[in-house]
């Protein structure tokens, strides 16, 4: 596959950061279907699953990793951990917010 022989730091961190937004939208909408995209950021019950959910998207970025990994591709890889720290920060931040 020509996208996973790609090396570079942006790349990375494009990928980091576009796949969990992805996989947050696609398990919002299966589990949050009947609510409008406003409702959930005004219900305290609902809110507190936001950190929750947004932790399991970073996830599967450790899977990549490990391809990258495995592929020996530094540069793809430092910009993936970027990503993933900045979107577990996010994760962090929020689990005190709400």
């Amino acid at each position: 596959m020509k996208i996973i022989e790609k090396d570079s730091a942006a790349f990375g961190f494009t990928i980091s950061t576009v796949l969990p937004v992805i996989l947050f939208l696609i398990v919002y909408f299966v589990k949050f279907y009947d609510r409008d995209y406003s409702d959930i950021w005004w219900i305290p019950q609902v809110g507190k699953g936001i950190p929750k959910i947004i932790s399991l998207c970073v996830f599967p970025n450790g899977l990549i990793f490990y391809v990258y990994i495995l592929k020996n591709k530094l540069k793809t890889m430092r910009g993936m951990l970027g990503g993933t720290m900045i979107m577990a920060l996010i994760a962090g931040i929020l689990f005190f917010i709400f």
